[in-house]
């Protein structure tokens, strides 16, 4: 049994207000069930922690969600000591992003001893901030205290294989930039932006952590009082082989499961080889048909395991309890079904579902959905953890991976049809929030490892190959929004070199209405599309042609484009939108061998923002980036006349542009 976190009210600061207010109320609505015993129809009464789940069931608003890490520039393994670029001052720069906006992540492995974090806000000349690495993380700066920082030993190889994770949030103003003193090694941030800077404030320690904070302290606990909702419940003898029992199937009513009970057989073939099944609003096909252990969060068997979302408990007599905190939304009906696929009769199996009520327009609402995937990795090819179409929230995996050197493997997520992925990590225990393969077994609320496959291997790191694994990762810290699209795969091996056996369940919340439409695009160096757009640069020299590479799966595939290179001046072009827009996103096609690239943008001659490229690769160039504009330039407008000036508070290299997309955000 693992420890429980110590209490955390010390630490429960709130002021500065957050992106998403908690998104679900109402009690539980009538219909013939089996009502929960205690005080029926009690008001809903959410846990802080239940925020960071029941804002997945809106569409997401207006935000980016982005990753930077030290994955190798060139395609290859090896990613340690690839920083963003070098400052100045000679340090290796490993964040670097322009606001407003916010870190909700961090990572690293390998620690140099004598590194120093610098932290400069808005511009500063000098790092408001100066920490050693490791003391970050061992939570040795008042500002970031543990658990939200942690220092711990998740590897199993090497002399020092201690991870560090921090999910202090870090919000900036216009800018932040992380360098470091000495070796970055590896690491990985995820941070967010936005194109409002309402609510914002420069980091201070005083940002609200409380549904953090409570995420640590009850890891594994139900996040809401026990008695809100209408409680349905089913009860077996034995199953037989081949039988369907129906758990729920409600009609003309909507609601949100708001938590899943199963009491089950414990054998190993119940969480491989049986199947879960859920269907809402009477789709044709199944939103969640999964293995029970990959969709519980324990791939292969019965492993105790605690998280924000999800929680599997070993119970007397071979027997296991399953719980699942994930809000599912239905407007309709929901129908839910577990079948025994297996050759053998199984024990009796209980289960208890919750549900509550529905306030989420239809329109505005997401439905939980997954995708199985099972089989042989192939050559040169991603594996695929989940693709979908629509808008919605990725919200992450659960992996179990087996024979061959697996875990070397980054994760490509691409959102939105980009050219290269916008995540791309360093490793594939890394992405789960250990390091240094293989790994013993940890909880926290947003990523776990279930066993330890050296110790059931019997201690040689070979014989860990053959046991199969289990990895989960939920992004419930930072969730991904995607509007039109989401592709999130991950490599095997370090160049998808490794023959393996892979079974994995990605997880999502999906409208499959997408939410952003392209409305126009500019061909740069294409005169006819230039003319056509106003589009015109003070100072630049002519068209140019470039060949080159993306980063992700594609990094040894090249292709030719025109466009141009801008040192100072201004760029202008008119661009089509939707009136009925709620926003628009311009994404620019880009050459990121220029470092630092800097523009203000100004929208109908009103500033907008600073579109920055805190990156540089001299070996896969191609990249897309994107700029939000918020509604209040573009709503009701059929067109935008967009200035961008170069050359002006900062920027190091050329700015450069070979194409723009332009996208409105439609309902």
């Amino acid at each position: 049994m693992k420890a429980r976190r110590g209490r955390l009210a010390a630490v429960l600061l709130a002021s500065a207000l957050g992106l998403w207010a908690a998104t679900e109320a109402g009690a539980g609505s009538g219909g013939e069930a089996v009502r929960a015993p205690g005080r029926p129809g009690e008001e809903w009464r959410p846990h802080p922690a239940y925020r960071l789940l029941g804002r997945l069931i809106r569409v997401p608003p207006q935000i980016t969600v982005l990753e930077v890490s030290s994955h190798n520039k060139k395609g290859l393994n090896g990613d340690a000591n690839w920083p963003l670029y070098r400052d100045g001052r000679g340090d290796e720069v490993i964040f670097d992003a322009a606001g407003p906006g916010r870190i909700r992540s961090m990572w690293g492995t390998d620690f140099d001893p004598k590194g120093v974090m610098n932290f400069y806000f808005d511009g500063e000349a000098e790092p408001r901030f100066r920490v050693g690495t490791i003391d970050f993380f061992r939570g040795r700066h008042p500002l970031f205290p543990a658990p939200l920082v942690s220092y711990e030993k998740r590897g199993l190889w090497g002399e020092a294989p201690y991870a560090g994770n921090s999910f202090v949030p870090i919000p900036f103003v216009r800018s932040l930039k992380i360098s470091i003193t000495g070796q970055s090694r590896f690491f990985h941030i995820i941070y967010e932006t936005c194109p409002y800077p309402a609510g914002f404030e420069a980091f201070a320690g005083l940002e609200d952590r409380t549904p953090l904070a409570d995420a640590f302290e009850r890891i594994g606990e139900r996040p809401f009082e026990a008695s809100a909702g209408e409680a349905f419940t089913t009860s077996t003898e034995t199953v037989e082989p081949g039988q369907t029992v129906s758990l729920l199937k409600l009609d003309d009513r909507p609601g949100v499961i708001r938590e899943i009970e199963i009491e089950a057989d414990g054998g190993p073939d119940f969480f491989r080889e049986t199947w879960l099944r859920m269907r809402w609003d009477g789709h044709e096909r199944w939103d969640v048909q999964a293995p029970p252990g990959l969709l519980f969060g324990t791939a292969v068997k019965a492993d105790d395991m605690r998280s924000l979302p999800l929680r599997v408990e070993p119970l007397p007599g071979g027997k296991v309890r399953l719980r699942s905190f994930f809000p599912m939304p239905f407007w309709d009906n929901a129908e839910i079904e577990w079948t025994n696929s297996t050759s053998r009769r199984m024990a009796p199996l209980k289960a208890r579902i919750l549900v509550g009520g529905n306030d989420v327009p239809r329109d505005e609402g997401t439905h939980f959905t997954t995708l199985y995937h099972a089989g042989q990795t192939i050559y040169g090819h991603d594996w695929l953890l989940f693709q979908g179409h629509g808008t919605g929230w990725f919200v992450g995996a659960v992996q179990s991976m087996r024979r061959a050197h697996y875990c070397e493997g980054d994760e490509h997520f691409v959102l939105d049809g980009a050219v290269s992925p916008q995540f791309n990590g360093t490793g594939s225990e890394d992405y789960y929030l250990a390091c240094f393969w293989p790994n013993p077994d940890f909880d926290t609320p947003f990523g776990c490892v279930s066993g330890n496959i050296q110790e059931e291997g019997g201690g040689d790191i070979l014989g860990a190959y053959e046991i199969p694994s289990s990895y989960s990762r939920f992004h419930l810290e930072a969730p991904l929004p995607f509007f039109a699209s989401v592709d999130a795969r991950i490599q095997h091996g370090g160049l998808d070199n490794t023959l393996s056996e892979y079974r994995s369940l990605g997880f999502a919340y999906l409208n499959r209405r997408p939410a952003l439409r392209r409305t126009d695009a500019i061909d740069v160096g294409n005169a006819e599309s230039e003319k056509a757009h106003g589009y015109r640069a003070s100072g630049n020299g002519p068209a140019v042609i470039l060949s080159a590479s993306p980063e992700g799966e594609a990094f040894e595939t090249s292709w030719s484009d025109s466009g141009r290179y801008h040192d100072r001046g201004e760029i202008r072009f008119r661009a089509a939108v939707d009136p009925a827009n709620r926003g628009v996103r311009l994404r620019r096609r880009i050459d990121q061998k220029s470092p630092r690239q800097k523009a203000m943008v100004y929208v109908d001659g009103k500033y907008a923002g600073c579109w920055y490229h805190g990156y540089v690769n001299e070996d896969l160039r191609w990249a897309d980036t994107d700029f939000e504009i918020h509604p209040d330039f573009t709503r009701g407008k059929n067109s935008l006349a967009v200035r961008l000036e170069v050359g002006r508070d900062g920027g190091e290299g050329s700015f450069t542009d070979f194409a723009y997309e332009v996208f409105s955000h439609v309902r």
